[in-house]
């Protein structure tokens, strides 16, 4: 048996005491009434005295236009009835709305019926839902009248939500349907990886695609898709599409402008490099002229004319150099590229450089460590090295340090030449590089032209950097290779008589007339050509005959590669030599490999004979005099 004593029930006094406690505990109003409505107890009040209410009926202290409904609700608890709610407005003394819920219930204490109501104070709740919901529709509307297109993607990659619809779209047309069939065709595979990415690995992403636009004209648009998280998991992912049309209009036109201002540069510079070049060249003219009008009269007394004829030949030479500049400026001039050791050429180059530096500027050279080998023309790229450090002379008049070095870096080669000079403005240094200008107030303005012009047939790079006070840095980059074989320098051929039958074709008159005289003198006998048509025609007519063809590259009705083409095709194995005073460019990279040669106009005729001599093959020629 238990020793527990079983408990005694509460007393009636024990019991209202507790209700008493309970009901002054809870939060809300407690009211009690009997079967007639009226109050036999309540908690606390808001505004009266609970005395001042008690015997009263309840609906006494309702507003009227509640007043039937909570009668209504007190007599369905009397009959049974689950508990009855009721929620009114009541106006406060103070002018005030306050919102309540009152739940009507009914229970039985011993023979009497009472009714229990507990009411609750709604008013603060109500507030945050009407401010809620003020919030939600707040971001409803700005959501909605976004410029942007805005959609909610779930993991079976159909569209869940949109915050606007297309013309001529409703929400059933969309909700629900696969994401991919209202993706313009372009942006499909973009979109879809995108999307893929975020629900994957929860990365974010962005595509630009074209599109249909409000007005149905074509748009453009820029997406951004992000991965919305709940729980740490991607559960959609959104899509924001922008309209980016006027932008990318605003691009185009930024860049027509640009273009229009590239070509009004390019104008002005070409406008300078003509007054430049028509300076020099009659000045040229004018000691040419001169001395060959002066030489002409002196002649017709019996006089010797070898200093005139010196001194017009002194400016053919120039005139060659000023043609060769401007081929080098506009990246025209044949590039006979060879594997070198760029430290160890410019080494040798430095040291001839030296006579052209003053004693009161320091010339410095540091160089790899090891050979650093490029492709490249050694004598052109030489040019580009004393272009540079006479340039870097000028800007020192009062002395300073003239530093080159040659250093590696990866797969780069740099060429770097340094002067303490004062520098050069910041607003001049994106011209440095143009035909004529100078800043220095004398000179052509061509080295620093010639340079990168140079720089540019190797595929290489050449920037100018300064601080505009205190240093001028020429930076120079090559591709680097591996090492190869060294170069081999050509040596000159001595001026040769010979026999064989040669065609040339020039469609310049005076030109194919010096050309004939030459080989004419040195033995040869000439078949005279003033196109490439004439020539097939001629070779084809004669082709056992002809054991070399001379063809200039630029000709009417047919060029000189094209003709050599056809004439190749007669007789494979055919001996050429091309000539240019223009272009290199238009000759194919293996032209060399095939057989052919090049001259570059102007030339000497020591020179053409000497390319006679080698492609003929030297043994039916003897060297002799030739002029």
């Amino acid at each position: 048996m238990s020793s527990e004593q079983p408990g005694k029930p509460l007393t009636q006094a024990a019991k209202a005491t507790l209700f008493e406690l309970l009901s002054s505990s809870v939060e809300d109003f407690v009211t009690c009434i009997d079967r007639q409505r009226r109050i036999v107890y309540l908690n606390r009040t808001r505004s009266r005295e609970p005395e001042a209410m008690l015997g009263h009926p309840m609906e006494t202290f309702i507003a009227p236009p509640y007043r039937e409904a909570a009668v209504r609700c007190a007599e369905r608890a009397f009959l049974g009835e689950s508990p009855q709610l009721l929620e009114y407005i009541v106006l406060m003394g103070d002018g005030t709305r306050r919102f309540f819920r009152t739940q009507f219930s009914a229970l039985k204490v011993g023979s009497e019926e009472l009714g229990i109501l507990l009411t609750r104070d709604l008013t603060e709740q109500r507030q945050l839902e009407a401010d809620l919901a003020e919030i939600v529709e707040f971001r409803r509307l700005v959501v909605e009248h976004l410029p942007d297109f805005v959609v909610l993607v779930n993991r079976d990659r159909k569209l869940v939500w949109v915050n606007r619809l297309a013309a001529g779209l409703s929400a059933s047309d969309v909700i629900g349907e696969p994401v991919q069939r209202h993706l313009a065709p372009d942006s499909e595979p973009r979109a879809l990886a995108a999307i893929t990415a975020a629900f994957d690995d929860g990365a974010p992403g962005r595509y630009e695609a074209a599109g249909i636009g409000d007005d149905g004209a074509s748009a453009w648009y820029v997406t951004r898709v992000a991965p919305v998280l709940r729980g740490g998991k991607v559960e959609n992912v959104l899509l924001v599409s922008s309209d980016i049309t006027e932008q990318k209009r605003a691009e185009h036109a930024l860049h027509e402008t640009e273009e229009l201002l590239h070509r009004a540069q390019r104008l002005e510079s070409l406008g300078q490099l003509s007054g430049g070049i028509a300076h020099d060249f009659n000045n040229l003219l004018q000691v040419i002229d001169g001395n060959l009008s002066y030489a002409q009269e002196r002649m017709a007394k019996g006089k010797a004319v070898s200093e005139e004829l010196e001194h017009a030949l002194r400016a053919t030479q120039r005139a060659g150099e000023l043609t060769s500049h401007l081929l080098a400026i506009g990246r025209r001039k044949h590039v006979d590229v060879q594997r070198v050791d760029l430290g160890e050429l410019v080494s040798q180059s430095v040291r001839m450089l030296r006579r052209l530096i003053p004693e009161n500027v320091r010339l410095l050279y540091e160089g790899p460590a090891h050979p650093v080998h490029v492709e490249l023309d050694a004598p052109q790229f030489e040019q580009v090295l004393i272009n540079l450090c006479v340039n870097a002379r000028d800007a020192m008049p009062h002395g300073g340090t003239l530093s080159v070095n040659v250093s590696a870096h990866d797969e780069k080669v740099e060429l770097c030449v340094r002067d303490t000079g004062s520098g050069i403005a910041e607003d001049h240094l994106p011209r440095v590089f143009e035909p004529f200008f100078t800043t220095k107030g004398a000179g052509s303005g061509l080295g620093l032209a010639v340079a990168a012009g140079i720089v540019a047939a190797h595929g290489g790079l050449i920037v100018a950097e300064s601080d505009g006070a205190t240093f001028t840095a020429m930076k120079v980059q090559l591709n680097r290779v591996e090492r190869g074989p060294a170069a081999t320098p050509a040596l000159p051929h001595a001026a040769a008589h010979g026999h064989g039958t040669i065609l040339v074709a020039e469609d310049e008159a005076q030109v194919r007339a010096q050309l004939v005289r030459v080989l004419s003198g040195a033995g040869y006998t000439v078949i005279q050509a003033e196109d490439g048509a004439r020539a097939v025609a001629l070779f084809r007519a004669q082709q056992g005959a002809i054991d070399l063809v001379l063809l200039d590259m630029i000709m009417p009705e047919l060029d000189g590669w094209n003709a050599y083409l056809q004439i190749e095709a007669l007789s494979p194995g055919v001996k050429v030599l091309f000539s240019t005073g223009y272009a290199a460019n238009v000759l194919p990279p293996d032209f060399a490999a095939r057989g052919a040669r090049l001259l570059s106009k102007p030339f000497k005729p020591h020179t053409l004979l000497a390319q006679v001599h080698e492609l003929l093959g030297g043994g039916a020629v003897s060297p002799g005099a030739s002029s």
